[in-house]
C-alpha cells in the first residue's frame, strides 16, 4: 500500500514539474520582442552597418506580422547574416526579457586587389567584394594572379605583425615575372623585392637601411632600394 502511495506522489510531482515547464515555455514563446541589440566584435572598419544587419535579421516570413519571440526563426536569421559577403560569422539569441541579441564578426580585409574587378583579400585568405558602405585602408595590390595568392597572403600577414611595415607599405605590385615592387606611404622611393621568397630577411634589411637613411637625412635623395640579390641591399640615388 505504501509503495502505491509513493508511486502516486512521485507521479504527481513529475506531472506538476512538467506542467510548470510547459507553462514557462509557453510564456517564454509568447513574449513580445521588445528590442534588438546589435554588436560587432570589431568596430574599426564597419563594412556593414547596424541598419543593414537589422534588415537581414527579421523578414516578413519570420514574424507574420506578430512581434512574438515564437515567430522568430533564429537559425534563418543567422544564415542570412552568415551569407552576407561582409560578415564572417553571426550569433543570434533571445534573452529572458524578450531582447534579440546579435553578435556580428565582420570579415577583415588585409589588401585591396586592383584588376578588372576590384576585390579584397581577407584574413582567412578568401576573396571578398568591396563594401558599398566603407572603404578600408589596406595595401593595394596590382598585377595579381591567382597563383600568387598563397604567398601574397603569407607576406601580408607578416606585414600586419610589424607596425612599421603595416603602416608604411601602401602598394604591392607584381610584374609579369612575379617580381614585386613596394611603394611607401612616407617616402617616394620604391623597394624592389624580386620574388617574394625570402621576404623575412629582405624586409629586415630594408628596415635597417631605411632607418640609416632617415637618420642621415638622405632618404629624399634615394630613388630605390634593391633587395633582389642574396642578403644584399643596393641603394640607388636619384640622378
Amino acid at each position: 500500500m505504501k509503495g502505491i502511495k509513493d508511486v502516486l506522489i512521485l507521479s504527481v510531482v513529475v506531472l506538476c514539474t512538467l506542467g510548470l515547464y510547459a507553462f514557462a515555455g509557453s510564456r517564454h514563446a509568447h513574449r513580445n520582442l521588445v528590442d534588438i541589440n546589435i554588436s560587432f566584435t570589431d568596430y574599426s572598419d564597419p563594412l556593414v552597418s547596424e541598419e543593414n544587419v537589422n534588415k537581414l535579421l527579421i523578414q516578413k516570413e519570420d514574424t507574420l506580422g506578430n512581434p512574438y519571440v515564437e515567430n522568430l526563426d533564429l537559425n534563418k536569421s543567422e544564415m542570412r547574416l552568415d551569407a552576407h559577403p561582409m560578415i564572417r560569422t553571426a550569433e543570434v539569441s533571445v534573452d529572458l526579457n524578450g531582447r534579440l541579441n546579435v553578435l556580428v564578426e565582420p570579415r577583415m580585409p588585409i589588401a585591396r586587389i586592383m584588376g578588372s574587378t576590384d576585390v579584397y583579400l581577407d584574413r582567412d585568405n578568401m576573396i571578398m567584394p568591396l563594401s558599398s558602405e566603407h572603404t578600408v585602408l589596406v595595401p593595394i595590390v596590382t598585377g595579381f594572379k591567382e597563383a600568387y595568392q598563397s604567398e601574397l597572403y603569407s607576406f601580408l600577414m607578416f606585414l600586419n605583425e610589424d607596425e612599421l611595415l603595416h603602416m608604411g607599405i601602401t602598394q604591392i605590385g607584381f610584374d609579369k615575372s612575379a617580381h614585386v615592387t613596394l611603394r611607401l606611404r612616407a617616402h617616394a622611393l620604391k623597394v624592389q623585392m624580386g620574388k617574394l621568397e625570402g621576404y623575412e630577411w629582405k624586409l629586415q634589411n630594408f628596415k635597417a637601411m631605411l632607418a640609416k637613411l632617415e637618420k642621415d637625412k638622405t632618404v629624399d635623395q634615394i630613388e630605390k632600394i634593391d633587395l633582389r640579390f642574396n642578403h644584399q641591399v643596393i641603394v640607388v640615388k636619384k640622378s
